[in-house]
């Protein structure tokens, strides 16, 4: 079964800084066996949805989304070591790349 990296983003996601709510973005990068692409892509999601409900960040009445940015095959064992942990930022940050 082929291996998958995908990196899947997240917008809208709300935290409380200094007592003010403060709406963050995510970036999180995954790797999955999976069938094909299309397959790897549900699987992908569905990791990061079940990570993010454990930190009971989902809210289904917020305007929150998850997408995948990119996906590309990979050799999972070999990247499988490196997975990256959730990389959250404001919104404005990645309009300064």
């Amino acid at each position: 079964m082929p291996g998958y990296k995908a990196t899947v983003i997240g917008e809208n996601f709300e935290f409380v800084i200094d007592d003010e709510p403060q709406f963050l973005d995510f970036s999180r990068t995954v790797y999955i066996d999976a069938e094909d692409e299309d397959a790897a892509q549900v699987a992908a999601l569905a990791v990061v949805r079940e990570e993010l409900l454990a930190q009971a960040m989902l809210d289904d009445e917020a305007d929150q989304s998850i997408t995948i940015e990119e996906i590309s095959q990979a050799d999972v064992l070999a990247d499988k070591a490196i997975e990256g942990d959730f990389i959250w930022y404001f919104p404005d940050d990645d309009e300064d790349e």
